[in-house]
């Protein structure tokens, strides 16, 4: 018997979702195979840590089975995965999220010693059709699992189903213990010695996550402090725009857009202050990474934050203008005291401890 992860894709897109399965995995019973199988393509090295990876490459017309001809496709790709599951039964099947769902869980509903944990990562509004096929699955071999108590609470309102709160959690001693010095952190990311003081951000370039709000906001600080620069890691279709922005605004030579990093969890020491000006978030890796890091966090007021924080100061609405007092607020004032009061209200270690446990008993029954 053996434990099987299966995932929508891999690449840089998906990073985030593979690091929490690969943690996941970590704390499933002592010697049991895991295999991993994307449905699409791409890089996941995080899983390849944890066992075999395997892509079967299908296009997103065959999993969803789209039109007349992706339909007749998925009932073939489904054909050749059911076989493979006859062949190689599962004890427990890890899933990523409904669009996974749906395309293996009635694979599954014939093998019936294999339990199935469904992960929800982010907050999306089910089709009556995926609500129908969770209720239709045997409940006592059915576990529906949200990354944040909130998430979980939305989730139970939709499906009238159980929804269980695994909040995401991160090792806080391995963790530290993998970051870079700063200069070292600084010269990975290009930002050349004898700068002054880096506000930071981590994410794809995409609407929303807010990054040109955060230019906006920052850029009367960097004009007033030139030797200041704020550094955006990621990649996605707003780089030209946020470009251009930084080009309007008169500090684009502070503006530096690094691209994706496979690194950055290594990297946080370079920073001063990370700004996470999200419009909407799942699993919030990048605020936990940072407190843990050291580095004191100014993020949007969303309800995965203020779980996360506990109550702890740092969270602000999306209006720019309030984005900008608060940069012109907090770079004057003692920033090891907004991480410090940040690092208690997480309290890191207590939340990887229930992570652990949680974990491991789900994959445990």
């Amino acid at each position: 018997m053996s434990v099987l992860n299966v995932m929508w894709s891999g690449g840089a897109a998906f990073v985030s979702v593979h690091k929490v399965h690969r943690q996941i995995l970590q704390l499933g019973k002592p010697g049991e195979p895991v295999e991993t199988l994307l449905l699409q393509s791409g890089d996941a090295a995080p899983l390849a840590d944890v066992g075999r990876v395997t892509a079967l490459g299908l296009s997103t017309a065959r999993i969803k089975g789209a039109g007349l001809l992706g339909a007749l496709q998925r009932v073939l790709a489904r054909r050749q995965l059911a076989k493979r599951l006859m062949q190689q039964p599962p004890r427990v099947v890890l899933i990523d999220g409904i669009g996974v769902a749906a395309f293996i869980l009635p694979l599954l509903e014939k093998l019936t010693a294999a339990r199935a944990v469904v992960m929800f990562h982010g907050s999306k509004r089910l089709k009556a059709a995926h609500i129908a096929l969770l209720r239709r699955f045997p409940a006592g071999r059915l576990d529906l699992v949200a990354v944040s108590a909130t998430l979980a609470a939305e989730l139970e309102a939709q499906v009238g189903l159980k929804v269980l709160n695994g909040r995401v959690a991160i090792e806080p001693v391995a963790f530290r213990s993998s970051l870079m010095a700063r200069e070292a952190a600084q010269r990975a990311l290009g930002i050349p010695p004898g700068a002054g003081r880096t506000i930071g951000a981590v994410g794809r370039l995409v609407p929303e996550k807010g990054f040109s709000r955060l230019v906006t906001a920052a850029a009367g600080w960097l004009l007033n402090n030139p030797e200041d620069r704020l550094v955006i890691v990621g990649e996605g279709v707003e780089r030209q725009h946020l470009a251009a922005l930084a080009e309007e605004l008169g500090v684009i030579n502070q503006v530096h857009l690094t691209g994706h990093h496979a690194e950055v969890p290594r990297l946080y020491s370079a920073f001063d202050l990370i700004c996470i000006p999200s419009e909407q978030e799942g699993l919030g890796l990048v605020l936990p990474e940072a407190v843990i890091a050291g580095v004191p966090v100014l993020a949007s007021d969303l309800a995965v934050f203020r779980e996360q924080l506990n109550g702890a100061t740092g969270l602000l609405p999306f209006a720019t203008e309030a984005w900008r007092d608060a940069l012109n607020t907090v770079l004057t004032e003692d920033l090891g005291a907004l991480a410090h009061v940040q690092r208690a209200g997480m309290d890191a270690e207590g939340v990887w401890a229930r992570f652990e446990v949680f974990y491991q008993r789900l994959l445990a029954r």
